[in-house]
Parts: C-alpha cells; structure tokens; sequence
C-alpha cells in the first residue's frame, strides 16, 4: 500500500468515526478513486470525491484532513487542501492512456471537447464520473448539464464525433465612444444632391465660426464590457479595445483625459480628410491675389472677394475666392471658387468646389463637384467626382469613389478617360518607393566589394608600414652605435675611417628621415582607408534599415490599397460618346458607341455565359 492510499484510508476511517459518512459511501468513492485513475492517471484525493458526490460538505472535508494531520503528527494550521490540479498549458489534448473518453481544450481555454473512443452507450463510467474527470482537469466552469453529458454517453448527441462538453464564457469588450463634432464638418455640403437628383449649387455654404475656448469635440462614452471566465475559472479581463484618439492642429487642444477638445483661437474650424481637428484664423484679402498683394503664404484661411491672377502662388489652410487664373495653389484643406479655375496647377488635402475646370491640373484628396464643365484637365481625386449637371470634355479623371456626370464627350472633341476605384495617389507613392528601393539595392551591390577592398588595402598598409618600421628600428639602432662611438672619441679627427664613419651616420641620417617620411604616408593612407570602411560600414547598414522602412512603407499601402477600396463606377446622366475609355482596377474598356443614360460598374460576376470575369457591366441610370 502506497503512502497515498494509505492517507485516503485514514480519511475514509476517520470520516466514519466523525459520523459525517458511512461505509458504503467511502466505499463507493475508493471504487471511483481507482476507475479515475485507471482511466485518466489522475490521483484525485478521497475527500475531493466524497465533496463531488455530496456524501460530505467542504467544511466536514476540512474538519477531517485537519483531524487527519492532527493523528499523523503533522498540523499546518490555517493551510488549505490543494484544489483539483489544473493543466497550465493553454492548447493540450488530454488524451488519457488506456481509457475510452478523450478531452481536449482549446487554445483560448473557453472550450473542452470529448470524445468516445469506444462503443455507445458507455457502461463504463456514468455522468458522475465525467464530471470527477473534469474538475480532476481542473475544468469547473460552463460544464453542460447531467441530461446532456448522459445523451452523449448513451449515443444519442454527437455519436462518433467531438462533442464540446464545456463552454466558457466570452469577454465582452467596452463599447467605442461615440464622437460627437460641435460644428459643420463639411460646410460646403460638397456632393448634396436634391430629391430631383440634381446638385443645388445656389447656396454657397457658410463657413463656421468658434471662438477661443468652445467646445469643438468630445467623446460620448459607450457602455462598458464584461469580463468572461474560462473552462478552469478564471477570469478573462475586458479586451482593451483600440480606442480613436483626437488628432489636434493648430487652434485645437485636447483635454487632459482625452475626452474633449476646445478651441485656443477664434477662427474656422476644421475637420481634414485625416481627421485633424484645427481652427484656423482668417486672411481676408479685399480684391485680388495680384501685384498688389504679391504671392500669399498663409497658416490659415484665405478669403479673397476677387480672384487669383495668372502667375502668382497661394499656400494655405484652405482658399475660398471667385476665380483662379493659371496660378499655383497649395492647400491643405478645402478650396472654393465659385466662377471657375483656367489654367492652375492645384494640389489640395481636402474637397474642391467650382463652377468649371478648363485646361487645370489638380491633386485633390477628397471629393470635387463642378457645376458646369471640365475642359482639357488632368485630375486626380481620392473621393469623388460629381458633375450631375454639367459635361466632361477631353479630360482625364481619376476618382477613387467614382463619378457622376450629366455628359462625357462630344462628337468633336477628343476622347476623355474615366479611371475610377483607383488610388493613383497611393499607386504613385508606391511605385516611387519600389524605384527608390531597387535604386538602393543596386547602389548598395557594390558596398560589400568595396568594403572587402577597403580592408585589403588596409591590410596591406599596415604589412607595409610594420616592415618600414622595422627597417626604421634597424637605421636607428645603427645610428645610434656609429654616434656612440663619434662621442666617445674612439676616432682621431682628420682620419680616414673618421671621415667615412661621420658619411655613413649623414646616410643613415636621411635614410632615417625618408622611414619617418613613409611611415606618416602610410599612417595618414590607414588612417583614410579606416575612414573610408566606417563609412561604407554605415552605408551598408543604413541601406539597409531605409530598405525595410520603404517595405514597410510599401506593406503599408498595400494593405490600404486591400482593405480601403474605391467605388469603380461611372454613372451617366445624359449622353456618352464613342472613344471614352473606362478604367477600374482589374479591366478596361472603351465604348465603340453613343450611350445615354447608363451606370457602367466594375464586376467579376458570371456573365450571361456563365462566365467570371472582370468586366465593366453597363445597367440602365439610376
């Protein structure tokens, strides 16, 4: 008998002796303690099982192991019994040797399966004993109840397969604030239709206006999540969701508990394509941007009641004036006007509205509506492009949300090009990162040779200077003795060997001077080629921390590119004619034919063929 049955014997004596269990159920339990094992090579303690089958309370298990330490001469007073042990591994198949019932438990610990491997109904083990079996596991959360354990043992749920036995419970992660905007976000109402489907460009839009210190923005806390519980009982804390945090420019401040922003100027505020809260003061220029204001750079808004002439340049926070004659306009925000743009090269980080576009090209991150015309323009815009009313003629457009026009083309003009759910800004950048990157890796083909080199060369400096060296050591040794003897008069003055001893130390004199001559060469050669292997060192390791950055770069657009999808749509109002080409990201195609009234959508659904293919599929305007 081992010492372990030996304590549970103790137990089951003294437990009856205590009157709190009879014979037969000590009995019973022994029989249990020995098919657990048999089938699980899990030792559970007699007390645990007796608590399990309810023959004894939690407070009667304690009184008798406290006994039982008492008898054996061992109290640890204040110790508590050791609960069921728990597997700690998170992912483990608890396949038991020998046995007929397999359970395993997920990575995430919130599920236990099992399975019969034998014939059904089990006779072997009743319900009673799975539940011993899990809580021996240390399982003792979300167990299914006795009918269903009893419907799996007897065949009649999940026969021959998996059977998910235990079921934890999940967190539940806090709700994402709720952002609220205290001013328009979108003043101009760029793309607002009206229920006859036009756009009603009468109403010009009023610029909002704060004051140091209101309220901007503020988070509207959601309600909070619930904490889950494992297979084992143990709690699964609230997912810390990702929450948005206000991005402040200039004339913004957050608060310190992140949860508001407030004004620290009177101005417009703004709300950029990227999310940026700002206000921006005002610049109001009476008249034109012309020779009497010069070019105009401005961190702010620039209101102008004329227009900006040819050849003059505006740099701001956003522009709103009448017209813009051929000039150069960067902005970050917003641009308006009104009575048209002719001529201007455009780049702008927000929405552009206009009367009409001739012969302009522009970079637009948001959405552009034009009321009239597009003439002989290159544009490129990440929202949309809406001209319900008006025409587009021999112009190249690319919008990533798509575009809407009344008519595209005429029987006269030359053919335009839609590009639609198409991020040509974010194509540019990453075809520029990839020339960027194969320019380093061709520059940087060359470093590793050229290191080698380097420290060839070096090498053969120093074999160099240590054998000038040596001869230098052997010209100075023979100087010194020749001198030793001059000094010490060992020669008459005006003889022969005086004479030739006194030309020999003048020899060995500038031989000295040309060793010490090649020596600080070949020190100041070393000393360069040391230079010039740091330098190629660091070249080669700042090559290589720009390449992973532009991959990373790269990676990033990629997956924006992936995740971020445009709308590749052309809708028609009026008439489109022959020779327009429609382009979207998987196909191309260029009408043969007048077309009125039509939706031209990018699609990868079987055709009347059956057929999956990308393709432009034109359904009647809606």
């Amino acid at each position: 008998m081992t010492g372990e049955q030996g304590k549970d014997n103790r137990f089951g004596v003294i437990a009856v002796e205590m009157n709190f269990v009879d014979q037969e159920k000590v009995d019973k339990a022994l029989v249990v303690q020995s098919r657990i094992f048999e089938k699980t090579r899990v030792k559970m303690p007699i007390g645990e099982i007796l608590t399990e089958m309810g023959a004894i309370s939690v407070a009667e298990r304690d009184e008798i192991l406290k006994t039982q330490r008492e008898i054996d001469g061992n109290p640890k007073p204040g110790q508590t019994p050791s609960p069921p042990p728990k597997k700690s591994q998170p992912a483990r198949s608890a396949k038991k040797e020998g046995n007929a019932l397999d359970i395993s438990v997920s990575k995430d610990k919130l599920t236990a399966s099992a399975y019969i491997d034998g014939k059904v109904p089990v006779t072997e083990f009743d319900v009673n004993d799975v539940k011993i079996m899990l809580h021996a596991e240390g399982i003792l959360h979300g167990i299914a109840d006795d009918a269903r354990i009893k419907a799996f043992l007897n065949g009649d749920t999940s026969a021959g397969e998996r059977w998910t036995i235990a079921t934890g419970t999940d967190p539940i992660p806090d709700t994402p604030p709720q952002i609220t905007y205290h001013f328009d976000t979108d003043p101009l109402k760029i793309g607002t239709l009206t229920e006859e489907g036009l756009m009603d460009w009468k109403e010009r839009g009023q610029l909002p206006q704060v004051k140091e210190g209101d309220l901007l923005a503020e988070k509207i806390p959601g309600p909070k999540g619930k904490e889950g519980m494992d297979i084992y009982g143990k709690k699964i804390p609230v997912p810390k969701v990702r929450e948005q945090r206000f991005k402040c420019g200039k004339g913004a401040r957050r608060s310190e508990d992140g949860m508001r922003v407030h004004a620290t100027l009177s101005g417009i505020p703004k709300l950029s394509v990227a999310g940026d809260i700002s206000v921006m003061p005002t610049l109001h220029i009476q008249g034109d941007i012309s020779l009497a204001t010069g070019h105009v750079t401005f961190d702010g808004h620039i209101e102008v009641t004329g227009a900006v002439e040819k050849g003059y340049r505006v740099k701001g926070g956003s522009l709103r004036a009448n017209e813009i004659h051929d000039a150069q306009i960067d902005i970050d925000g917003d641009i308006t006007a009104m009575n048209g743009i002719f001529g201007a090269t455009i780049r702008a980080g927000g929405n552009l509205k206009a009367g009409h576009i001739h012969n302009t090209d522009i970079i637009l991150a948001g959405d552009m509506a034009v009321e009239k015309e597009i003439i002989e323009s290159k544009i490129e815009a990440n929202g949309r492009c809406l001209i319900n009313d008006g025409i587009i003629i021999s112009s190249t457009i690319s919008a990533r949300m798509g575009i809407t026009a009344m008519d595209i083309g005429t029987k006269a003009s030359k053919s335009s090009e839609m590009i639609v759910g198409i991020d040509q800004q974010l194509e540019r950048e990453a075809e520029a990162i990839k020339s960027e990157t194969q320019a380093i890796k061709l520059a940087r083909e060359n470093l590793p040779k050229l290191l080698e080199n380097l420290k060839k060369r070096s090498d053969q400096v120093n074999t160099r200077l240590g054998e000038v060296a040596q001869e230098q050591d052997k010209c100075m040794v023979q100087h010194r003795r020749l001198q030793e003897k001059v000094e010490a008069g060992l020669l008459k003055q005006g003889d022969a060997a005086a004479e030739k001893l006194q030309m020999t130390i003048t020899e060995l004199k500038a031989k000295q001077d040309a060793y010490d001559h090649d020596v600080a060469q070949l020190m100041e050669e070393d000393e360069s080629i040391v230079q010039e292997i740091a330098a190629t060192e660091t070249a080669i390791t700042e090559s290589a921390t720009k390449i992973q950055e532009l991959n990373t770069r790269l990676e990033t657009i990629t997956d924006t590119q992936k995740t971020n999808h445009g709308v590749a749509m052309v809708k028609i109002g009026g008439n489109v004619f022959s020779g327009t080409k429609i382009t979207g990201p998987h196909s191309s195609m260029v009408l043969q034919e007048d077309l009125k009234r039509l939706s031209m959508v990018e699609t990868d659904k079987p055709d009347h063929d059956g057929l999956k293919r990308w393709r432009f599929e034109l359904t009647p305007f809606r």
